[in-house]
Protein backbone atom coordinates (compact mmCIF):
# COMPACT_ATOMS: atom_id res chain seq x y z
CA UNK A 1 0.00 0.00 0.00
CA UNK A 2 1.04 3.32 -0.99
CA UNK A 3 0.50 6.32 1.15
CA UNK A 4 0.68 9.86 -0.25
CA UNK A 5 1.20 12.36 2.39
CA UNK A 6 -0.50 16.27 0.86
CA UNK A 7 1.61 19.56 2.89
CA UNK A 8 -0.90 21.56 4.14
CA UNK A 9 -0.71 24.60 2.12
CA UNK A 10 -1.31 27.43 4.40
CA UNK A 11 -3.55 30.09 3.68
CA UNK A 12 -3.10 33.61 3.19
CA UNK A 13 -4.85 34.33 6.78
CA UNK A 14 -2.21 31.97 8.54
CA UNK A 15 0.17 33.62 6.74
CA UNK A 16 -0.35 36.89 7.79
CA UNK A 17 -1.30 35.79 11.61
CA UNK A 18 1.97 34.48 11.35
CA UNK A 19 3.44 37.83 10.55
CA UNK A 20 1.94 40.42 12.79
CA UNK A 21 1.52 37.97 16.34
CA UNK A 22 4.68 38.99 17.01
CA UNK A 23 4.59 42.54 16.03
CA UNK A 24 1.45 42.84 17.92
CA UNK A 25 2.95 40.94 20.91
CA UNK A 26 6.08 43.44 21.06
CA UNK A 27 4.14 46.32 20.01
CA UNK A 28 5.18 48.77 22.83
CA UNK A 29 8.44 48.08 23.08
CA UNK A 30 8.46 48.85 18.82
CA UNK A 31 6.50 51.92 19.24
CA UNK A 32 9.46 52.95 21.92
CA UNK A 33 12.21 52.04 19.63
CA UNK A 34 10.05 54.25 16.51
CA UNK A 35 9.50 57.14 18.39
CA UNK A 36 13.22 57.41 19.60
CA UNK A 37 14.49 57.00 16.10
CA UNK A 38 12.42 59.78 15.09
CA UNK A 39 13.14 61.54 18.10
CA UNK A 40 17.30 61.45 17.34
CA UNK A 41 16.45 62.14 13.43
CA UNK A 42 15.13 65.42 14.83
CA UNK A 43 17.27 66.68 17.05
CA UNK A 44 19.82 66.15 14.00
CA UNK A 45 17.71 68.81 11.46
CA UNK A 46 19.84 72.27 11.48
CA UNK A 47 17.46 74.49 12.29
CA UNK A 48 17.03 72.60 15.59
CA UNK A 49 20.60 71.88 16.45
CA UNK A 50 20.57 75.23 16.26
CA UNK A 51 17.46 75.90 18.81
CA UNK A 52 19.35 73.78 21.00
CA UNK A 53 22.57 75.65 20.63
CA UNK A 54 21.23 78.88 21.24
CA UNK A 55 18.89 77.54 24.33
CA UNK A 56 21.95 76.21 25.97
CA UNK A 57 23.82 79.31 25.44
CA UNK A 58 20.69 80.88 27.11
CA UNK A 59 21.12 79.14 30.14
CA UNK A 60 24.88 79.71 30.51
CA UNK A 61 23.93 83.67 29.76
CA UNK A 62 21.45 83.35 33.17
CA UNK A 63 23.90 83.41 35.45
CA UNK A 64 25.58 86.40 35.08
CA UNK A 65 24.55 88.93 37.44
CA UNK A 66 21.76 90.81 35.74
CA UNK A 67 22.68 93.81 37.38
CA UNK A 68 25.68 94.23 35.50
CA UNK A 69 24.90 92.03 32.09
CA UNK A 70 21.80 92.32 30.09
CA UNK A 71 21.32 89.94 27.81
CA UNK A 72 19.27 89.94 24.50
CA UNK A 73 18.62 86.95 21.68
CA UNK A 74 18.24 86.73 18.69
CA UNK A 75 18.00 89.83 16.90
CA UNK A 76 17.82 91.00 13.43
CA UNK A 77 19.67 93.95 12.43
CA UNK A 78 20.09 95.58 8.76
CA UNK A 79 23.60 94.86 7.09
CA UNK A 80 25.98 97.36 6.33
CA UNK A 81 26.00 96.46 2.91
CA UNK A 82 22.23 97.23 2.77
CA UNK A 83 21.65 93.18 1.75
CA UNK A 84 18.61 91.93 3.65
CA UNK A 85 19.21 91.35 7.27
CA UNK A 86 21.81 89.74 10.01
CA UNK A 87 20.53 87.69 12.99
CA UNK A 88 22.41 87.80 16.05
CA UNK A 89 22.21 85.09 18.51
CA UNK A 90 23.50 86.87 21.62
CA UNK A 91 23.99 90.02 23.10
CA UNK A 92 25.16 90.86 26.47
CA UNK A 93 25.40 94.99 27.17
CA UNK A 94 27.55 95.81 30.16
CA UNK A 95 29.95 98.51 30.89
CA UNK A 96 33.13 96.22 30.17
CA UNK A 97 31.92 96.58 26.18
CA UNK A 98 28.92 94.50 24.24
CA UNK A 99 29.90 90.50 24.07
CA UNK A 100 28.32 89.43 20.47
CA UNK A 101 28.13 85.98 20.84
CA UNK A 102 27.45 83.09 17.53
CA UNK A 103 26.52 79.70 18.53
CA UNK A 104 27.71 76.75 16.87
CA UNK A 105 26.17 73.24 17.37
CA UNK A 106 28.54 70.86 16.23
CA UNK A 107 30.08 67.81 16.94
CA UNK A 108 33.64 65.89 15.63
CA UNK A 109 36.66 67.46 14.89
CA UNK A 110 37.32 71.16 13.76
CA UNK A 111 39.92 72.59 11.66
CA UNK A 112 40.14 75.98 10.62
CA UNK A 113 42.21 79.07 10.76
CA UNK A 114 41.12 83.19 11.60
CA UNK A 115 41.15 83.85 7.97
CA UNK A 116 40.02 81.01 5.70
CA UNK A 117 36.51 81.34 4.41
CA UNK A 118 35.28 78.26 5.20
CA UNK A 119 36.51 75.55 8.32
CA UNK A 120 35.23 71.88 7.63
CA UNK A 121 34.00 69.53 10.51
CA UNK A 122 35.01 66.11 10.11
CA UNK A 123 33.10 62.98 11.86
CA UNK A 124 35.08 60.09 10.83
CA UNK A 125 35.63 60.06 7.16
CA UNK A 126 32.80 62.59 6.43
CA UNK A 127 33.86 66.08 5.78
CA UNK A 128 31.26 69.05 5.95
CA UNK A 129 32.82 72.73 4.84
CA UNK A 130 30.83 75.67 6.51
CA UNK A 131 31.00 79.45 6.64
CA UNK A 132 34.05 80.74 9.00
CA UNK A 133 31.99 81.75 11.88
CA UNK A 134 34.67 84.69 12.84
CA UNK A 135 34.06 86.64 9.63
CA UNK A 136 30.18 86.01 10.28
CA UNK A 137 30.38 87.29 13.89
CA UNK A 138 31.95 90.19 12.15
CA UNK A 139 29.56 90.92 9.94
CA UNK A 140 27.26 91.20 13.37
CA UNK A 141 29.38 93.53 14.80
CA UNK A 142 29.66 96.14 12.17
CA UNK A 143 25.64 96.01 11.66
CA UNK A 144 25.65 96.24 15.86
CA UNK A 145 28.32 99.07 15.58
CA UNK A 146 26.36 100.90 13.21
CA UNK A 147 22.62 100.79 14.64
CA UNK A 148 24.14 102.19 18.07
CA UNK A 149 27.02 104.53 16.53
CA UNK A 150 29.65 102.74 18.55
CA UNK A 151 33.47 102.54 17.68
CA UNK A 152 34.49 98.65 16.80
CA UNK A 153 36.30 98.67 20.08
CA UNK A 154 33.35 98.94 22.10
CA UNK A 155 32.33 95.39 21.15
CA UNK A 156 33.88 91.80 22.36
CA UNK A 157 32.83 88.99 19.42
CA UNK A 158 32.86 85.32 20.69
CA UNK A 159 32.39 82.37 18.67
CA UNK A 160 31.13 79.52 20.80
CA UNK A 161 30.82 75.74 19.80
CA UNK A 162 27.82 73.30 21.80
CA UNK A 163 28.20 70.18 21.43
CA UNK A 164 30.93 67.58 21.39
CA UNK A 165 33.33 69.81 18.91
CA UNK A 166 36.61 69.18 19.06
CA UNK A 167 39.46 71.72 17.71
CA UNK A 168 41.79 70.18 15.59
CA UNK A 169 43.62 73.31 14.61
CA UNK A 170 44.81 76.45 16.96
CA UNK A 171 41.91 78.96 17.17
CA UNK A 172 41.72 82.63 18.10
CA UNK A 173 41.32 83.22 22.15
CA UNK A 174 37.48 84.27 20.91
CA UNK A 175 37.27 80.78 19.72
CA UNK A 176 35.60 78.61 22.47
CA UNK A 177 33.96 75.23 23.02
CA UNK A 178 34.22 75.71 27.07
CA UNK A 179 33.86 78.56 29.83
CA UNK A 180 31.59 81.22 28.56
CA UNK A 181 30.57 83.26 31.26
CA UNK A 182 34.38 82.49 32.95
CA UNK A 183 35.78 84.42 29.46
CA UNK A 184 32.86 87.09 29.68
CA UNK A 185 33.67 87.77 33.64
CA UNK A 186 37.62 88.10 32.35
CA UNK A 187 37.13 91.25 30.56
CA UNK A 188 37.25 94.07 33.52
CA UNK A 189 38.16 97.22 31.29
CA UNK A 190 35.53 99.53 31.28
CA UNK A 191 34.42 100.24 27.53
CA UNK A 192 31.19 101.79 27.78
CA UNK A 193 30.27 104.85 30.10
CA UNK A 194 27.04 105.61 31.56
CA UNK A 195 25.36 107.60 28.59
CA UNK A 196 26.66 105.04 26.13
CA UNK A 197 25.64 102.47 28.36
CA UNK A 198 21.80 103.54 28.45
CA UNK A 199 21.70 104.15 24.97
CA UNK A 200 22.45 100.87 23.74
CA UNK A 201 20.39 99.16 26.36
CA UNK A 202 17.42 101.46 25.14
CA UNK A 203 18.21 101.19 21.34
CA UNK A 204 18.46 97.27 21.78
CA UNK A 205 15.14 96.82 23.84
CA UNK A 206 13.47 98.81 21.57
CA UNK A 207 14.47 96.64 18.52
CA UNK A 208 13.53 93.38 20.76
CA UNK A 209 10.20 95.01 21.09
CA UNK A 210 9.28 96.27 17.98
CA UNK A 211 10.51 93.20 15.90
CA UNK A 212 8.11 90.62 14.43
CA UNK A 213 10.53 87.78 14.46
CA UNK A 214 8.65 85.28 12.39
CA UNK A 215 8.39 87.71 9.53
CA UNK A 216 12.03 88.79 10.03
CA UNK A 217 13.34 85.32 10.10
CA UNK A 218 11.21 84.95 6.86
CA UNK A 219 12.58 88.02 4.86
CA UNK A 220 15.81 86.84 6.08
CA UNK A 221 16.09 83.67 4.63
CA UNK A 222 14.71 85.09 1.19
CA UNK A 223 17.65 87.25 1.00
CA UNK A 224 20.26 84.86 1.76
CA UNK A 225 18.72 82.55 -0.90
CA UNK A 226 18.92 85.63 -3.23
CA UNK A 227 22.59 86.34 -2.16
CA UNK A 228 23.55 83.07 -3.38
CA UNK A 229 21.63 82.70 -6.21
CA UNK A 230 22.58 86.09 -7.50
CA UNK A 231 26.60 84.54 -6.49
CA UNK A 232 26.07 81.38 -8.22
CA UNK A 233 25.04 83.40 -11.64
CA UNK A 234 27.85 85.88 -11.24
CA UNK A 235 30.60 85.13 -14.39
CA UNK A 236 33.34 85.47 -11.73
CA UNK A 237 31.89 82.87 -10.08
CA UNK A 238 31.61 80.34 -12.97
CA UNK A 239 35.22 81.23 -14.14
CA UNK A 240 37.37 80.67 -10.67
CA UNK A 241 35.06 80.86 -7.35
CA UNK A 242 34.20 78.08 -5.51
CA UNK A 243 30.45 77.11 -5.07
CA UNK A 244 28.80 79.23 -1.95
CA UNK A 245 27.84 77.74 1.57
CA UNK A 246 24.39 78.13 2.29
CA UNK A 247 23.74 79.42 5.36
CA UNK A 248 20.65 80.80 7.77
CA UNK A 249 22.34 83.29 9.71
CA UNK A 250 24.95 85.56 8.08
Amino acid sequence: MILTVIAEIPTAQSLLESFFKPLIANWPGLTFMLALLIFFKILRLPGVKGMIGEWLVNRALKKLDPTSYLTFHDLYLPRPDGQGSTQLDHVVVSRFGIFVIETKNYRGWIFGSEKQPQWTQQIYRQKNRFQNPLHQNDLHVRALSARLSLPRDAFLPLVFFIGDAQFKTPMPSHVLNKGLTTWILQHQEIRLNSIALENARATLEEIHRSTDRKAAARAHVTAIQNRTSAHSKSPRRRRNQPPPIPTSNP
